[in-house]
Formats: C-alpha cells, structure tokens, sequence
C-alpha cells in the first residue's frame, strides 16, 4: 500500500521533494489569503529587544494623480508624462532615488491566542517576526503601532491559536518514511492482520505492487505478535514463502524488532560466523549458531541502514516523505535516532541540496556508526549545518513489555509459550558492553541516548551512565532515557542526581492495554505504565514522543494520551506540561531552549499554528484540533487548505 500525504504549502513555501522521485513528491497548493489588520491610531508599549533602536513608523503619503503607477514587471513601457507646466524639468545627472527603508517587521502575528510557553510573558496578542527571529511580544495595539510598517505582513489569526513549534525528542524520521508506503501489517484496531496467515497475505499482495518494485525489497511494518493468534512473528522460512530472490523484512511495532528472509540476511552479510553487535542481538535457530531471521537492537538497525538495492534517489525520497509527515503535523525540529553511517551520508546529501526544511538532529547508532562522529566538525548543540546537525549516539538495552521482551526485576504475568514461570525478559548487552558504550560517548564528550523499558535494563541504564560520569565529569551531557514504561520511583530519583531526561510515549498504553494487563504486567503495574506525573513530580525533564507504531507522528493525540489515561489516573499530567513536553522541554532536551522552544524575543520564528487552544479543549478532543500552518524561521513551510498561514516571504 502507498501512502502518499499530500502536502500543501502556503504562498510562498518551498517544494519539499527536491530530491524525491516523482512517486514520493508531494503536491503543493496555494493557501487562502488572510485578511490583513488595520493598525490602530494609538500605542502601548510592546516588549523588544533591548538592542533595537526604536524608530517611528514613516508617515504614509496620500495618492497623488501626478505620481506615475510602476509598471508591472514584463509589461510594455510607457510613454513618459509630459512635466506639468511651471515645473522644473527632471536633472538627467540627479542621483536615483533612495530606496525605501526596509520594513519594520516583516511579519506580525495577531487576533489569536498566542500561547508563549514564556513565564515572563505568558498571554500576549501579537507578536513581530524580523528575518528569522521574534523581535517583539505584547498587545496588537502596542505591536501594530510600533512595528507595522510599509512591507510587513500582518496575518490574521482569524481566532486559531499560536504555540511554538512542535520539536521531536526521540524519532525516526526517514524510516517513519519507508514505513509509510510499506505493507501496513498492524493488528485491529489499527489494522487487520490476526495471525501469521494474514500478515503473509498482506505481504504477498503487497510484493505485487509498483513501490515493491521499485524498492526491490518486500517491506512490511507494524506487527505485534503478542496480537497474532499464533503468539509469535512469521519465521525466516515462512518469509523465504513469499520471495526467494528478492529480500524480504518485516519490522514490529517498536521499530526495535524485525524479521527477516534468507536473501536479506545474505546481503546484509549475516551468516552462522556473525556476532551480534553492540546494543543488538541476532537470533538463532534452537541449538544452532545459523539465524533464524529475527534481529533485535542495533542488529535490526544494521540491516535496515544496509538496502543495498535500494538506489540513493529512492532513499531521498523516503527522507522527503518522513519530513512531510512531520511539516504536516507541525513539527519544526525532528529526530533520526539509531542513524547508520549510510544514513548520515543521506543527509548530509539532502542537507548540501537544501532538501531540508526543518532541522533535524542525528543520534548515530553507538555500535555500528559512532565513529563517524569524529569526523564531523558539526557537533554540539549550537552547530546546524543547513538544517542538520549531529546530536550524539544511541542504543538499546531491552525490548518492550507488551511483547514481553523487556528487561524487568520481576516475573510477567504469564510468561510467553515455552518460557519459565519466572521468565522476567533478557538484556540486549552485557555489563562489560554497557560499561564500553557510555564509557566512548562520555570520553568524546558525546549527548547519549538509551531506550530501556524495563526496570532491570534501567538499572543497568543507570550503573553505566554513573560509572563513565564518575570517571570522565565535566560538562553537562543531558543524557536521554527513552521509554522508560515501568521506571520505579527510586529510579528516578536517581537519574534526577544524574541529570537525565526521560522522553515516553503516552499512546501506547491504550495501544496495548489489554495485552500489558492480562497478559504482561498485571493491573498494579499496567497502572503505572509510562509515568509521566511521577517523572514531573521528581522533578526529571520530561518529553513526550510518538508512538513508534503509528505512522503519522500526531502531537496532539499524544497530548491527549498524556492528558487522559485508560487507567492509572494519577499519572496524567495538565495539559501545559504536556505542551511543554513537545516544545520547551524537547527543546532543553537538544540543547537548543536558548532559540526554541517558546515564542520569546530573541528566540527563532518557529511556530505552529493550531484550528484550536489545546489549553482551553477537553482532553478527550484534543486529538481533534488540526495543524493549520507550521512556521520555521519566519517562512512558511506547510499551509493547510483550512485558512493557512499566506506568508509570502
């Protein structure tokens, strides 16, 4: 199945598929005009930068009959007006006339809410946009009259609500893009495969189509094989069923997990005689040192950063689609965790042809592609070369509850067919291996971020993080936990000593509710999946991501996961917190609250703009408020069709 979204961009936005096919290349559209507001005759004093020399507004002229109109560019010339008599014949010497100042501002944002996230300014009614950056917040009336001015484009809210730009702390952003025109093989209700069977057959149908040709792989994402009636993923052997010859691979709902056939493990240089990699795991058949398919970690990473058929235009053009999905939901930062060298290599590429649109912070996978850091001088949080920069690396120390393969103190609910009645998951990595990880990254002074799910792979998470603390302190690495879904109390007061953000998914405890509670964790600990008001109220940074099984990367549907749990009550957090998890705190979580984050003097235009208040909705609608517009430094980079954002910049 191709999913292709259409992206339509407001007047003046750029064509995102530069590089793209034309089989991923998004349409663009023309958003409807706003309709300009009227400066008011008096003023308040606006909130600027102390740096800017005020200067008044240039009176405007009235109309002159005398005053010729410019023609328009292309236009015929016109024969020149004869001087009206008793006047001085024009100086053919005279120098030309001096060009009219530059305006003001060059965009004003008014008659909204405008939700500042800014505690020194928390409710204005206008803000100014010069270039890239916000030079003023404060009442219409004050912003109007001291910043409006010949050229500046004043947008009319029309009543719609004004955040900061949405910015991912833990994603995928290319392979959110092969996953979207892969055969969707997710389980009801988000889709229909209920056993091995089905998901071959989607599978199958799906290796007839254009995009598995073009592709030369067969690709399907999405499966859970806690909700296949057979309890587990299709095998190898089965996959080798649907093509000898052509490699096939089916990814799990995390991301984490895939399965693959004979041919891709041959191309990906998987055999008997390999080794599972840092922070991953190849499977093996029972008594056997051959593969039996399944790859786990960094091990499935590798795999998928191989496709060695899949030609490097085709590879943009999965990076294009994966940047629609974010621009659409207004996204203006993004995320590529567990990046390969050959990933890297991608964006560089779309970066240097200015593909890029939004920025996009990279986490190299720490086994495979962490040497590559060394060779880049963009490192750190302030450097972004054309929209791309190097954020550090990571790994993974477990898998994920409701399947049962995260790393937990104690025993499942039930254990999984063939397993002890203790069964209590496995680690992906050894202590030693651990120890060498965080021990490189805080050496060479990288940001690290781990998914750990269970307990026990957090308690590993936490002795690695301290020991390389311990020998290598110094400056602030804001290290990231991610998932984090069944965090104790104490262990969060100990990555709060550590300085450790934690970023969680909030759908997936409605995704897998029945699974985590009757079958996995029980009720007391389905409960408490996913803590995020323990997380707060321990004072911990917290961010909040998609779910990894949901194709399109919805912010306001994981706000309403925060908002309003299934079950577990006492771990919803207020609406702002949630807010800020997707702005502020991200933001702080990159490195980058000193230009994002919140619409603050100072600070980058990156803004989205909402159909609704997320502060003022019912938890339970907040899921329906769409993204209207979404601003990165002052320009548009995607309008809806419903009043858009007619920036013409």
């Amino acid at each position: 199945m191709i999913c292709v979204f259409p992206l339509r961009l407001g007047s003046a936005a750029i064509l995102l598929a530069l590089a793209a096919p034309s089989g991923f290349a998004q349409t663009p559209s023309t958003a409807k005009p706003a309709t300009a507001v009227a400066a008011p005759k008096t003023a308040a004093a606006a909130t600027a930068p102390a740096s800017t020399t005020a200067k008044p507004a240039a009176p405007v002229a009235a109309t002159s009959p005398a005053v010729a109109a410019k023609p328009a560019p292309g236009a015929a010339p016109t024969a020149p007006t004869p001087a009206t008599a008793g006047s001085a014949p024009a100086d053919p010497a005279a120098p030309p006339p001096a060009p009219p100042p530059p305006p003001l501002s060059d965009i004003i944002f008014t008659n909204g809410d405008i939700v500042t996230l800014d505690d020194k300014h928390p409710a204005v009614q206008a803000i100014a946009i010069k270039g890239s950056k916000i030079i003023a917040v404060g009442t219409s009336k004050a912003i109007l009259a001291r910043w409006k001015s010949e050229g500046t484009e004043v947008v009319d809210l029309a009543g719609k609500t004004l955040v900061p730009g949405f910015i991912d702390a833990w994603g995928e952003l290319s392979r959110l893009g092969l996953y979207s025109v892969a055969a969707q093989l997710q389980s009801p209700p988000e889709g229909r495969v209920t056993d091995g069977t089905v998901l071959l057959r989607e599978l199958r149908d799906w290796s007839k189509g254009d995009m598995a040709k073009r592709l030369g792989w067969v690709v399907g994402f999405g499966y859970d094989e806690s909700h296949l009636r057979e309890l587990r993923a299709p095998s190898r052997n089965e996959l080798d069923g649907i093509s000898a010859d052509r490699p096939v691979i089916i990814v799990d709902r995390t991301g984490t997990r895939l399965v693959a056939n004979s041919r891709a493990l041959a191309l990906a240089g998987i055999d008997r005689n390999s080794i599972d990699p840092p922070g991953g795991r190849i499977g093996r058949w029972p008594g056997s040192k051959e593969p039996d398919g399944s790859l786990e970690g960094a091990a499935a990473t590798a795999l998928l950063g191989a496709l060695p058929q899949l030609g490097k235009d085709e590879r943009q053009a999965l990076i294009q689609q994966g940047q629609t999905l974010y621009l659409r939901n207004g996204y203006t930062t993004a995320v590529e965790a567990r990046a390969t060298a050959d990933d890297l290599a991608l964006y560089t590429q779309a970066a240097d042809v200015g593909a890029l649109k939004l920025d996009v912070s990279v986490y190299t996978e720490a086994g495979s592609a962490a040497a590559t850091l060394k060779t880049h001088k963009q490192i750190g949080a302030k450097y972004y070369k054309s929209h791309l920069r190097l954020a550090g690396v990571s790994f993974t120390l477990d898998g994920t509850a409701e399947d049962r393969s995260a790393w937990l103190t104690q025993p499942y609910q039930l254990p999984p067919p063939g397993k002890p009645t203790r069964y209590s998951g496995y680690p992906l990595l050894g202590e030693d291996s651990v120890s060498a990880l965080f021990g490189s990254a805080y050496a060479n002074g990288w940001q690290v971020a781990v998914q750990a799910s269970g307990d026990a792979a957090i308690d590993q998470f936490i002795a690695g993080l301290k020991a390389a603390a311990d020998k290598y302190p110094g400056k602030e690495r804001r290290p990231l936990l991610v998932g984090a879904t069944t965090i104790r109390d104490d262990q969060l007061d100990a990555l709060k000593a550590l300085g450790v953000g934690v970023s969680l998914a909030p759908q997936r405890l409605a995704l897998s509710l029945d699974t985590l509670t009757h079958e996995a964790l029980g009720a007391e600990r389905t409960a408490r999946f996913s803590p995020a008001a323990a997380a707060l109220g321990h004072g911990l940074p917290l961010t909040l991501h998609n779910d990894a099984a949901l194709i399109e990367p919805a912010p306001m549907e994981v706000l309403s996961a925060a908002v309003k749990r299934p079950v577990g009550t006492d771990q919803q957090i207020p609406a702002m917190e949630a807010l800020k998890a997707i702005t502020l705190n991200a933001a702080r979580q990159l490195g980058e609250e000193k230009i994002k984050g919140s619409i603050t003097v100072g600070k980058l235009a990156d803004l989205t703009v909402l159909s609704a208040n997320p502060l003022k909705t019912p938890a339970d609608k907040l899921g329906d408020i769409r993204v209207i517009g979404t601003v990165k430094e002052g320009a548009t980079i995607f309008g809806g069709a419903d009043g858009g954002v007619p920036i013409t910049r």
